[in-house]
């Protein structure tokens, strides 16, 4: 399996919400990128596009313009788009409220769910590819 230097991107207003995510991550095979700047994240995609992107915190603070980019990025390059929230604050909505994401996670995650997740994203970018 071929590493490249974007294959996991985190967005965290907060950088402190991204750190064990971050540590949890770099467990596996491949490498994660992180960044607050929606600018970087956005230059970041364009460079290299990963196979995984995951927002944490509350996604209502990101642009509207952010997430309906993250979202053409993610369909033209069938990358992964998942929301992280905090347990306490998880914020379910309507499918039809959904800003563009693949998915949502409520933190902390186990390490079995962070595996299945980026396997499974993995999986799905290389099957898409192939089609």
């Amino acid at each position: 399996m071929q590493s490249s230097p974007s294959d996991i991107l985190l967005l965290a207003k907060q950088p402190h919400e991204a750190r064990i995510l971050a540590s949890l991550l770099r467990q596996s095979s491949y490498s994660v990128a992180s960044t607050s700047s929606e600018a970087q994240a956005l230059a970041q995609i364009t460079r290299k596009p990963p196979f995984l992107i995951i927002l944490t915190g509350d996604y209502h603070t990101w642009s509207q313009t952010l997430l309906g980019e993250l979202r053409t990025y993610a369909n033209m390059h069938r990358i992964t788009l998942v929301a992280l929230t905090d347990f306490h604050a998880p914020r379910w909505m309507h499918q039809e409220e959904n800003p563009g994401f693949d998915g949502f996670l409520v933190y902390p995650l186990s390490s079995e769910v962070l595996s299945s997740l980026v396997q499974s994203a993995h999986t799905r970018q290389a099957v898409c590819a192939t089609v």
